[in-house]
């Protein structure tokens, strides 16, 4: 069943959230669950964190690529290696103040993605790139990553909790030039069990085409059928007003499709 834009989301039927649990020792899980459940697939960690990491710190990025992604196109930019995407595109619904729906700002644009989840836009200029069908993971951007909301989906996590993720996640990040947390808590999405981060660091020019100091934030949870969604958008900090009021709105449009 799919979420609605804004208000609560609408289950056919009564199934529970992975309960909110504070912040524990970072552990990933192992067998710990009985029964048979499909084959874990290897993600990059579905989204912008790691991939920032294999393409801006510089040093150790061969060892990060060889244990996430190698090759992959990255937050800074397109790569020579990378073909462009394949996958079709997501089809877009213009809305507005005075919209068919109502439920987006005036220029938004909504785009149903064909990893199973619909999604707003600021513009029509936001398009989809990056798409990674191994990874379940993809990216909207209007100028090749300068700007960036990157999706995953992952029906198999590793961790308990999208807390113990993200604090996994940052201890890899803090080779990033000046990293500096601004927050990481475990927090309540949609009623069920998640977690916010948002950083800054510094980009480097012999790394990415759009150096100098970057922000991001994330909100990754757990769904009622227990998939592991991250939401995560990334600008420059001189443009980061903007970006944290989109992202409120990016939040708000979320529509996922289990749970």
């Amino acid at each position: 069943s799919r979420r609605k834009a804004i208000v609560e989301p609408v289950f056919g039927q009564i199934m529970t959230c992975h309960p909110v649990t504070p912040p524990t020792a970072v552990a990933p899980v192992h067998g710990a669950a009985s029964g048979a459940r499909p084959p874990r697939r290897r993600r990059l960690r579905n989204i912008a964190l790691v991939a920032v990491l294999a393409a801006l710190i510089g040093g150790g990025t061969a060892v990060v690529l060889q244990k996430w992604d190698a090759g992959r196109r990255h937050d800074a930019g397109p790569s020579a290696s990378t073909p462009p995407p394949t996958s079709p595109g997501p089809s877009p619904t213009r809305t507005g103040a005075a919209g068919a729906t109502g439920d987006l700002p005036d220029g938004w644009v909504r785009r149903d993605d064909p990893y199973g989840f619909s999604i707003a836009v600021p513009d029509a200029s936001w398009r989809r790139e990056n798409a990674n069908q191994k990874l379940h993971q993809v990216d909207y951007t209007p100028d090749g990553g300068k700007h960036l909301i990157r999706i995953a989906v992952d029906d198999s996590p590793d961790f308990p909790t999208a807390y113990d993720h993200q604090i996994d996640l940052e201890q890899q990040l803090q080779r990033l030039v000046d990293y500096k947390r601004v927050t990481l808590q475990a927090n309540t999405f949609r009623d069920c069990s998640g977690s916010r981060w948002e950083y800054t660091w510094t980009a480097l020019g012999k790394d990415t085409a759009f150096p100098g100091p970057r922000r991001a934030i994330e909100e990754t949870y757990f769904s009622r059928g227990g998939v592991e969604y991250a939401i995560y958008m990334s600008a420059p900090v001189e443009d980061w007003a903007t970006t944290r009021q989109q992202f409120k709105t990016v939040l708000q449009s979320w529509r996922p499709s289990s749970g």
